[in-house]
């Protein structure tokens, strides 16, 4: 990535961090209800049965306790982010009650302990994953770490003789630019679907 992109991406994530941290509470859970009953009564997510999703921090996105909590109560397979430096993995949660137990991380979000050995998952049919910023165009904006750019082209080298797992982002609508785009390089993977308060946005793949 050249120096000027990543410039671009550094002071769009800056940006946002700040909007995003302005957000009430309030408003994030009335969002977080509404994208959660859009996504769980989709296509996508009726369909699957092997479910890998983001647990959501404290504040500026949408929480994912519910879906959890969905996940389990239709008896689907639900595996979480497990970070090992560079690297991401999804390892499988046993209960809803596994999930409400799990440590807390130095950015304050719920993983499973990095010495438990938990399944890893082989098999997904869904991954459901956040991000800090989208536009019109599909684009999804991360954290900066590339952990699920990796992780989905790790997908295609996986899953190359069956179906490569949907993918679905999350997003409060003040995570949906407006006006602009997000900046991408040839790495940065598109969500084949983002579902936001007031927009569903499709993924045109090229």
């Amino acid at each position: 990535m050249n120096q000027s992109l990543r410039s671009m991406k550094n002071a769009l994530r800056k940006e946002m961090r700040m909007l995003l941290n302005q957000i009430p509470l309030e408003v994030i859970e009335h969002e977080s209800s509404i994208v959660t009953e859009k996504l769980i009564n989709s296509e996508e997510y009726l369909t699957s049965n092997h479910i890998s999703i983001y647990i959501s921090m404290p504040k500026g996105e949408i929480s994912t306790k519910q879906i959890i909590k969905d996940i389990f109560e239709r008896e689907k397979t639900c595996y979480v982010p497990r970070w090992n430096n560079d690297e991401m993995e999804m390892v499988k949660l046993f209960s809803y009650t596994d999930y409400l137990s799990l440590p807390v991380n130095r950015w304050n979000i719920p993983e499973p302990d990095h010495n438990e050995i938990r399944k890893i998952a082989d098999e997904l049919d869904l991954i459901i994953m956040p991000g800090l910023a989208f536009d019109y165009q599909g684009n999804r904006l991360g954290h900066g770490k590339g952990y699920y750019d990796k992780y989905l082209t790790k997908c295609q080298q996986i899953y190359q003789n069956k179906p490569t797992p949907k993918t679905i982002a999350l997003a409060l609508d003040s995570q949906i630019l407006k006006d602009k785009l997000v900046p991408i390089s040839q790495y940065d993977q598109k969500p084949d679907l983002i579902i936001s308060y007031n927009n569903i946005i499709q993924n045109k793949k090229t």
